[in-house]
């Protein structure tokens, strides 16, 4: 799982430059926003380019991994571990699946516009660049930070290693500043995101022992193994 936070490679795709000054990030702008909007400009404004080009390479790495987290750990578990126990791989399952399915309901309950339809800034991603698009209405809460924090808060509950919790809460951390950054979310979108993820894995991994199957707990028989054959016998 740990080669999970490491994926990168892809380009953020910016629909404006870094180095472009904004509007936004006047003083003026700054100093009469409320204190949300305030918290998105101490990030979106930044020039500094070791933690502007941090945030890219860990925002390019955010969905590799949201897609092939469960993948990755389902076929680890399946091909490289002697036991039958997967149930790890079945809790990270039911975090994902049961945060994304909330904050999908959430955000089309709110409705909240993303920061660069009302103010004074441009969105730095290719996915959300047009203020008229539907996505541009669905800023709370943010889907990145709550899948992040669901991940590592579900595979940290099950492999409580240093190695796991250290490199996977900056992981989860640097995701959820990047949407900061890219001017797609204000700083309540995140915090209340990787709250939600984090209640998610918390309950799925209390509550195991309800939610879990006995075929991937360990129950001595394996998943690849099929079930025996059952003959029919037709007699005329």
């Amino acid at each position: 799982m740990l080669v999970l936070f490491l994926v990168g490679g892809v380009s953020v795709g910016n629909a404006q430059p870094a180095s472009v000054p904004s509007p936004f990030c006047e003083e003026k702008e700054r100093r009469t926003a409320t204190v949300d909007t305030r918290g998105l400009g101490v990030v979106y404004c930044t020039t500094r380019p070791v933690f502007t080009g941090a945030l890219e390479a860990v925002h390019a790495s955010a969905r590799p991994v949201f897609y092939g987290a469960v993948p990755l750990a389902w076929g680890g578990a399946l091909l490289l571990r002697e036991g039958t126990d997967y149930s790890d791989a079945y809790r990270l399952t039911m975090a994902q699946g049961t945060t994304y399915g909330l904050v999908l309901g959430l955000k089309h309950a709110v409705g909240r516009p993303r920061p660069f339809v009302h103010r004074a800034l441009s969105s730095r991603s290719s996915h959300y660049s047009d203020s008229r698009q539907d996505d541009a209405f669905t800023s709370f809460p943010s889907g990145h930070a709550a899948l992040s924090a669901a991940l590592v808060t579900s595979w940290g509950l099950s492999h409580p290693k240093w190695y796991v919790w250290g490199p996977g809460s900056v992981w989860a951390v640097g995701v959820s500043l990047s949407r900061l950054y890219l001017g797609v979310h204000y700083p309540s979108d995140v915090l209340v995101g990787m709250s939600l993820g984090v209640g998610v894995a918390v309950l799925v991994h209390e509550f195991r022992g309800a939610l879990t199957p006995d075929i991937v707990e360990g129950d001595g028989r394996s998943l690849l193994q099929a079930p025996a054959p059952i003959g029919v016998t037709i007699r005329f």
